[in-house]
């Protein structure tokens, strides 16, 4: 029946079985979070590209560096990538809010690590660990949508979600290249918004 699932999967971790139609609408603070959340994963993708040039001069007499410099970009998309379905699988089991609320603190945490890390291999694994949390915050928030709607409202907020991280990418790329005139770690300071979401 539409609106309906044979087995949905509450937020707080316990399954329970039950025919009760899921609600087609949370409200527009969960909504706004769901939208805030998917978009992290954006910011990990193109916040650094402008500032790829200046930490390319900065760790130039650093081995490997030729390897290792565009790594800071790329390596967490390759790591949701391998990621996302093992955490997939561990949302199933654990519930989703609680593993979405610290996977958001540990993308904070992480992504800002660069602040004060010198070494470029500390900062490349931090990336490494950013892309970690980002699988289970992007992961988290797409199967909340599968959760908290049904019908048209959930195919209608998946769109919305696609949007959203479409027009940040832009935002992102724009803001991290103005960052980037002061300093090549200023635009790490924007991965604290996850501590802002994360509450």
């Amino acid at each position: 029946m539409p609106g309906f699932t044979s087995s949905p999967v509450p937020t707080d971790g316990f399954a329970v079985r039950s025919t009760e139609p899921v609600p087609e609408s949370g409200g527009s603070l969960r909504l706004t979070i769901l939208m805030s959340g998917s978009c992290l994963p954006v910011l990990g993708a193109v916040l650094l590209a402008p500032v790829l040039p200046k930490l390319q001069e900065l760790f130039r007499t650093v081995p490997d560096a030729d390897v290792l410099v565009p790594l800071i970009l790329t390596i967490p998309a390759l790591t949701v990538a391998l990621v996302a379905p093992l955490a997939g699988v561990l949302l199933d089991r654990l519930g989703r809010r609680i593993p979405l609320i610290v996977a958001t603190v540990l993308y904070a945490l992480f992504g800002t690590a660069p602040l004060w890390l010198e070494s470029l291999g500390a900062i490349v694994a931090s990336r490494a660990l950013l892309g970690v949390a980002e699988a289970f915050v992007l992961t988290s928030c797409t199967t909340l949508i599968g959760d908290y709607y049904t019908g048209r409202a959930r195919d209608r907020y998946l769109a919305l979600q696609t949007v959203c991280a479409t027009i940040s990418a832009t935002a992102f790329f724009i803001l991290g290249g103005a960052m980037a005139t002061t300093d090549w770690r200023a635009p790490f300071q924007l991965y604290a918004v996850g501590l802002l979401l994360a509450p």
